[in-house]
């Protein structure tokens, strides 16, 4: 009986962190999205009242029709899902082969690219410069692909890596006794059992590409260009920071990562434990 108590109070302690942690992290966006429906007039001058005396969608209508944000967004919707295909494209094939074909020198690669990862993105930037340069891709979409590329594929590759190492062999070698070539393997048993760790490797790919600013603002210079991140920066002129227009294209900008998350959420949770115990 105490014990049941205890397990008890224990819960309600947890559930009493868990609610203090949501309400800690969720009230900046909470009071992001309400700011954007707020008078320009009560914005400044509202004080620390939540909730306005009135909504409005103005502030939403202007930075479409005034701040190009439908271009924008537009431009982080092509980028971002380019670097998901293209970190898909480089790293699944790759970390299947060297997961179950057992290639000679597979684990020296594995921690060369695990060095790779641990490189800062900041280090990166001027090398990066000067190839895209040479290649005349500054101020084009292929460049913020191809350098954001570089980030997510060894991440991705070595996660994906260790959804492979959870497939049991004998399942390949089920297939391969049943007629199926090395590749038909890979797709039709190799991507179905590693969906869900896929999942989160896209899901990290996305997340990087969209949400980066200082590839965007080096790499690009032209304004129909330019991504979400580095386009809120034009909002600020030399009369202040438009917050009203500001907190609506942020909340834009916030809603597709939102979206992701509540779509992938159940192969997120799947894929954060399926590469956790080899088969």
């Amino acid at each position: 009986m105490v014990r049941a108590s205890n397990e008890t109070w224990e819960k309600i302690g947890v559930y009493i962190c868990l609610i203090i942690l949501l309400l800690f992290v969720g009230f900046p966006f909470v009071w992001m999205f309400i700011t954007s429906l707020k008078p320009s007039n009560e914005i400044l001058t509202g004080g620390l009242r939540l909730i306005p005396s009135h909504f409005t969608l103005q502030h939403y209508y202007d930075v479409f029709k005034y701040g190009n944000l439908g271009t924008y967004f537009r431009n982080s919707v092509v980028v971002a899902l380019s670097t998901v295909v293209l970190s898909f494209l480089a790293v699944t094939p790759g970390a299947y082969a060297i997961s179950q074909l057992k290639l000679r020198g597979s684990a020296g690669l594995a921690r060369l690219i695990l060095l790779f990862q641990m490189m800062p993105g900041v280090l990166l930037l001027i090398p990066l410069y000067i190839l895209l340069k040479q290649y005349n891709l500054i101020n084009t979409h292929w460049a913020l692909i191809l350098s954001y590329s570089t980030f997510t594929i060894p991440f991705c590759f070595l996660l994906s890596k260790s959804y492979f190492d959870g497939i049991p062999s004998e399942l390949f070698e089920a297939a391969f006794v049943d007629g199926c070539t090395t590749f038909g393997a890979f797709v039709r048993v190799g991507l179905p059992l590693a969906a869900p760790g896929l999942m989160v490797t896209s899901v990290y790919a996305f997340i990087l590409a969209w949400n980066d600013f200082m590839f965007a603002n080096t790499f690009i210079n032209s304004d129909h260009l330019r991504t979400l991140t580095t386009g809120i920066v034009t909002m600020q002129n030399s009369w202040g920071v438009q917050w009203g227009a500001m907190t609506a294209a942020a909340t834009v900008t916030t809603l597709p990562v939102l979206i992701v998350f509540l779509i992938a959420n159940k192969y997120i949770i799947e894929g954060l434990t399926a590469g956790a115990v080899k088969g």
